[in-house]
């Protein structure tokens, strides 16, 4: 049975998606047999998930022996891969238009996102990463050729340096096994150097600053549900997981290395948010709030306690169930209006109910409003904080902590304050459907969106089980927090103020609203004012102490990928 699942796994995607690649015609039937194969792939790694240990090794050549196993956090990493792997399939049947290649990379993804987390050792790892890559480009390039090439040169760089500081840490553990062996202390410059380069590879497969600027660039070309996929899903729980076992199982952090976290988590928050609060397109306003929730994520694990590193992981398995599924909200929705521009939307939640609902509450989710499950795994980051904060004996540390306490909660606030105008822009403010009314989403396209928003409602409610039984004992610290609460409380009376509003809306129902003209010039108006949720916060742009930074956040000259096609191009020139 082991065998069969790491078939189902492994071995059918790659043989599904060579297959498909040839097939010219019969798109139903691509789509049909991709879904199988996903769920095919959902069954084995629920199956791995019961199992109470997996590993498997095969001898190849050179005194090489292949090595998978699974330990309790990668085995829960591998049933949410699958699970939003199966659900983009499901919804990119109806989303998704003839294009070739498509299902077939999508399953090549699939093959070496499995392979990256069932990896036991560093070869077979770095193995699955390029060949995530790969699809990666494949995917994107289907939309643009520039951000498919800007995603792989960027990823790619920080692959290399992954490589070339593993190839130095295998040397000093004498071993290429992830688990077990001796965590390096830092406290030679080689040791820094391994760890700077890790590092790298870490941060760019989570896509926190300053390797994001793919990530924008794609969101304006790439198919939406490759946007939900990777992104939003994938690169996010495959990134917190090795970057967690970077910090946790490879090297000793010090203080310099936790305040260097905590510095780079605060930083992404409040610039991604700064930027996403301005944005007119849907997608890359949502792109920027994905770079954001990864800095979250990055402090957690900065704080160094159990508080804040549990917490990153749950906010690492919470961001990518509500991004995935405000990715496909932004798709359901460009799919009836056939665009992505906020101010040419509006009064969608009258034709998309179910749509909208969704929405609702994946936004509030991941603005971090209670009894859901982004506030849960904000909630415990922020102890972490302060527990840290408390804790520390230096002041420059502690000045940090206080640093990065203040960057999570503003960041959550300026979250709350760009979904209130995503909410407006969308589903509230002025119906601009002047031709043909939309339609909901179709039941391919909506299932998706409820499993999701319904993940979001029960593991908000049910969060501390969750982390005591699934999270918990993935480490081998306790975990005890004095900030914990009763959230089953906090959704019953939520649930009855909505009953109670329910009931008075439907009372006051044949009442109509007053509306009284309004006078301009001294003539009476018949067309009421419009307020357009694109001109929400445009002010903060213009504003003197934010003005330079926001044109420092927009110059590209800054940008990742041109400084490093810079390089290239000057190291090219003196050959």
């Amino acid at each position: 049975m082991m065998s069969l699942s790491l078939f189902f796994l492994l071995t059918l995607p790659i043989l599904g998606g060579l297959l498909l690649f040839f097939f010219r015609q019969q798109d139903n039937l691509k789509k049909n047999i991709s879904l199988a194969i996903f769920v095919l792939s959902l069954f084995a790694a629920l199956y791995l998930f019961c199992k109470p240990q997996f590993s498997w090794s095969k001898y190849l050549f050179g005194g090489y022996t292949l090595t998978l196993g699974l330990d309790r956090l990668s085995r829960l990493v591998l049933v949410f891969a699958n699970l939003f792997g199966a659900l983009v399939c499901l919804y990119s049947k109806d989303y998704m238009n003839s294009k070739r290649g498509y299902f077939s990379w999508l399953l090549g993804l699939l093959a070496f996102s499995n392979l990256e987390i069932i990896a036991a050792d560093f070869v077979i790892f770095i193995f699955a990463w390029i060949g995530s890559i790969g699809m990666l480009y494949a995917l994107l390039n289907l939309g643009s050729k520039l951000s498919a090439r800007k995603a792989a040169t960027i990823l790619g760089f920080s692959c290399i340096c992954f490589i070339i500081g593993t190839y130095i840490f295998c040397l000093f553990r004498g071993s290429p096994s992830m688990s077990g062996g001796t965590s390096m202390i830092l406290n030679q410059p080689v040791c820094w150097l391994v760890f700077g380069l890790m590092l790298t590879g870490g941060l760019a497969k989570l896509g926190s600053a300053p390797f994001h600027t793919w990530i924008p660039t794609a969101s304006e070309s790439a198919p939406v549900p490759a946007m939900a996929i990777l992104p939003a899903s994938l690169d996010k729980l495959l990134g917190v997981y090795i970057l967690s076992r970077i910090c946790l199982d490879f090297f000793v952090l010090n203080s310099f290395i936790i305040a260097l976290l905590l510095i780079i988590g605060s930083l992404t928050i409040i610039f991604a948010v700064m930027l996403a609060l301005t944005q007119h397109d849907l997608r890359k306003l949502l792109s920027y709030h994905a770079i954001s929730q990864a800095g979250y994520m990055v402090l957690g694990l900065g704080t160094a306690n159990p508080i804040g590193i549990i917490g990153a992981i749950f906010h690492m398995f919470n961001n990518a169930i509500y991004k995935n599924g405000l990715f496909l909200v932004g798709g359901a929705v460009e799919k009836q209006k056939g665009t992505f521009e906020l101010d040419k939307l509006g009064g969608l939640a009258r034709y998309m109910p179910l749509t909208f609902i969704s929405g609702l509450v994946l936004a509030l989710s991941i603005s971090g409003i209670p009894p859901l499950n982004g506030f849960a795994s904000k909630w415990m980051i922020y102890q972490a904080t302060l527990l840290g904060l408390a804790s520390s004996a230096g002041i420059l540390l502690r000045f940090v902590y206080m640093f990065a306490l203040i960057a999570a909660m503003f960041g959550s606030a300026l979250t709350l304050a760009s979904f209130i105008k995503f909410i407006h822009a969308i589903f509230l403010g002025q119906d601009n459907n002047l031709k043909k009314p939309p339609k909901e989403a179709s039941w391919r396209m909506l299932t998706p969106l409820l499993v999701l928003s319904g993940l979001c409602v029960i593991l908000g409610i049910f969060s501390n089980a969750f982390i005591k039984e699934s999270l918990a004992p993935s480490f081998s610290f306790v975990l005890e927090y004095s900030g914990k609460w009763n959230s089953g409380f906090v959704a019953l009376f939520i649930a009855l103020a909505l009953l109670l509003g329910l009931f008075l809306w439907r009372a006051m129902s044949a009442k109509k609203v007053r509306r009284d003209s309004f006078f301009t010039g001294g003539e009476t108006a018949y067309a009421y004012p419009d307020f357009p949720a694109t001109e929400f916060y445009k002010t903060i742009e213009e504003l003197p102490l934010l003005r330079g930074a926001y044109r420092f956040l927009k110059s590209e000259k800054w940008d990742i990928y041109n400084i490093l096609t810079w390089i290239l191009k000057k190291c090219a020139g003196r050959n």
